[in-house]
């Protein structure tokens, strides 16, 4: 079958249009999106679709018991999976960390949504693939549940914290981020308070919006130039060797300009980005 849209899945399944928008708020599916924001169903949807409906009609389960059912049955991976590449595994990871965190904090989508004002289907698919984010977005979902990005992107089991740490040229751990066109050096993970990073950004690379949170932060410019709006003011430009420095609280913005990449080192404390 290919690629459909709600109303067709609504004729071909007997399930209504506001009932599969309902689902879909609560979890239960997760169709992807087209470039226009337009639902896509794939054969995979209506299957779980058809699930949903007999747990409901015939096994007379509630929202929370088909989803823990849905969960409980999900097909494991097999030999005759394809093995995801090792920057495919770690993205898919990024949207496991976040799910993890959010269940941390009893929170459902629904509530998660509410909080860090994303759709539920955003956050639903980024859950599962990782894919689809953006600086903002991450913020947003990190601040809703009460943790910062730098901790969700840390690697597994770090933790022990050294007198001093020192990081050559060219060996700084890099962040597993979310859109392409942004790349995140961690130069003092031993460091408790302080987030300190060096950000290469492509040209047209940014926030894709403003976002705030905890604590104060400075940036310097290495090389190429970035626009900043601080608070909805005047849109600011940086080129190599200025710094500026605000407060975290305020909603800011950015976005690298120019023919090449932009270089900087950006620091956050405590750690809340």
């Amino acid at each position: 079958m290919q690629n459909i849209g709600i109303g067709d899945v609504s004729q071909v399944t007997g399930i209504n249009v506001s009932t599969l928008r309902l689902w879909e708020q609560h979890g239960l599916i997760s169709p992807e999106r087209s470039a226009s924001g337009h639902r896509i169903y794939r054969d995979s949807d209506i299957s779980a679709i058809r699930a949903i409906h007999r747990l409901r009609k015939v096994d007379g389960l509630n929202m929370s018991a088909i989803k823990q059912t849905l969960a409980a049955s999900a097909p494991q991976p097999s030999h005759l999976t394809s093995p995801l590449s090792e920057q495919q595994e770690k993205t898919r990871q990024l949207g496991v960390r976040f799910r993890i965190a959010r269940q941390k904090q009893n929170l459902s989508l629904d509530q998660a949504s509410k909080l860090s004002g994303l759709p539920i289907s955003f956050i639903s698919t980024f859950e599962r693939t990782g894919q689809g984010a953006t600086v903002t977005s991450l913020q947003r979902l990190a601040a809703s549940y009460n943790t910062s990005v730098t901790k969700l992107t840390a690697p597994e089991g770090h933790g022990e914290k050294a007198a001093s740490c020192v990081v050559r040229n060219n060996e700084a751990r890099v962040a597993p981020y979310f859109t392409s066109g942004i790349t995140v050096n961690q130069l003092a993970e031993n460091l408790e308070s302080l987030d300190c990073q060096k950000w290469t950004l492509q040209p047209g690379a940014g926030s894709d919006g403003a976002y705030s949170h905890e604590g104060e932060e400075f940036i310097h410019i290495l090389q190429g130039v970035l626009t900043i709006t601080i608070d909805g003011g005047e849109q600011i430009s940086l080129g190599e060797g200025d710094s500026i420095s605000f407060s975290s609280q305020s909603a800011h913005a950015w976005r690298a300009v120019g023919d090449i990449p932009t270089m900087l080192l950006w620091i956050n404390t405590p750690k809340s980005f």
